[in-house]
C-alpha cells in the first residue's frame, strides 16, 4: 500500500466553530494545486464541530481532536503530525483564494533559500461581503523584508503563511506561552534565519467578526511586548536604532499598557509597567504625565 506524501500540509485549528470550519476546509478542497493534506485541530470545542469534521469523507483530511489548550498547542499538534515539508496556516473562520497554492508552491520549489512565502489578504463581513482596502493596506509590506522592518509591526497575515518545515525544525514552533501574537513571535525567529518572500496577490479573505480573538487589550499589549522582548533577548543590536524608531515601535507599548491599567484603576499594575519603563528608557515626558496621572487617581 503506497504511504500518502503530500508536498504541503495545511494546518486548521478550530475551536467552538462548527458553523465557519466547513467554509475554510472546503475553500482547501477548491485550490487548483492539489498535493496537500488537510490537518483539523479540534481544541476542545463543545459545539457541532465533531459531526462537521465527520462530514467529510476527503482522504486528504485529517481531524485531531484534544483537550482545550490554545491555538499555539492545537497548530503545534498539527504541525507535529504533518508529512508535507511546507506548512501552510489558516484559521477556521478565513478562507483561501482558489490559485493560492498554485501561486506559492512554485516560488518556494524554484527558490530553496526562501523559508517563508506570504502574500495579501482581504477583509471580509458574512453579511456585508468584502470591503476596500487589504492587509497590505493596513500593515504595508516593505520593500525590504528583513528583521528590523518586520520588529517594527507584523506584516505577515498568518492566512496567507507558507512555511517549509526544516525551517521550523530549526526555529521551533509557536510558543504555546502567548495567548495572542504567537504567529509575529514565530516569523520574527524565522525571519533571522531565513529570507522570506512576499506576493503582491490578495490570495486569502480574513473574517471580521465581534468574536475575533483580539479583543482583550491587555492581553495584546502584554504578549506583544513579550514578543518584542523575546526578539530583543536574542538580537541585543536592535537597541542600538535611532531613539525616536524604539519609542514608536518598542518603547512606547509600555507606555499603552500603564495607561490602561490607570484608565482601569490597576494602578499597581501601572506602577510595575512604568518602572520598567524607566529602567529601560528613563524618566521622559510621556513617563512623567504617567506617573502623575497616578497621583491623581489616588487623591
Amino acid at each position: 500500500m503506497q504511504v500518502f506524501k503530500p508536498t504541503v500540509s495545511v494546518i486548521i485549528p478550530t475551536y467552538q466553530r462548527g458553523h465557519f470550519v466547513s467554509q475554510a476546509i472546503n475553500s482547501v478542497l477548491a485550490q487548483t494545486y492539489e498535493d496537500y493534506e488537510i490537518i483539523v485541530i479540534n481544541d476542545g470545542s463543545q459545539d457541532n464541530t465533531p459531526q462537521v469534521l465527520a462530514q467529510f469523507s476527503d482522504r486528504r483530511i485529517t481531524a485531531i481532536h484534544q483537550a482545550n489548550q490554545g491555538l499555539s498547542a492545537a497548530r503545534n499538534a498539527g504541525i507535529r503530525s504533518a508529512r508535507g515539508k511546507y506548512i501552510a496556516f489558516l484559521d477556521d473562520d478565513d478562507l483561501w483564494e482558489p490559485q493560492k497554492l498554485e501561486k506559492q508552491i512554485p516560488v518556494l520549489e524554484a527558490n530553496s533559500r526562501i523559508g517563508l512565502i506570504y502574500s495579501d489578504s482581504l477583509f471580509f463581513y458574512e453579511q456585508r461581503g468584502l470591503f476596500p482596502g487589504s492587509y497590505n493596506t493596513a500593515f504595508p509590506t516593505p520593500n525590504l523584508q528583513v528583521l528590523w522592518t518586520l520588529f517594527r509591526y507584523n506584516y505577515i497575515p498568518v492566512l496567507t503563511v507558507v512555511v517549509r518545515r526544516d525551517c521550523l525544525d530549526k526555529v521551533g514552533l509557536f510558543d504555546e506561552t502567548l495567548r495572542c501574537c504567537e504567529d509575529y513571535d514565530l516569523w520574527l525567529r524565522l525571519i533571522e534565519k531565513f529570507p522570506i518572500h512576499f506576493l503582491n496577490q490578495p490570495l486569502a479573505r480574513y473574517r471580521q467578526s465581534p468574536n475575533n480573538l483580539s479583543q482583550n487589550e491587555e492581553q495584546m499589549f502584554t504578549n506583544h511586548l513579550r514578543v518584542k522582548e523575546k526578539a530583543i533577548a536574542r538580537n541585543p543590536e536592535l537597541l542600538k536604532f535611532p531613539m525616536n524608531f524604539l519609542d514608536l515601535w518598542f518603547y512606547n507599548i509600555y507606555l499603552g499598557l500603564a495607561n490602561l491599567y490607570i484608565q482601569n484603576h490597576q494602578i499597581e499594575q501601572a506602577r510595575r509597567v512604568l518602572h520598567r519603563y524607566r529602567e529601560m528608557r528613563g524618566e521622559t515626558a510621556s513617563y512623567e504625565e504617567l506617573r502623575l496621572s497616578i497621583s491623581t487617581e489616588q487623591i
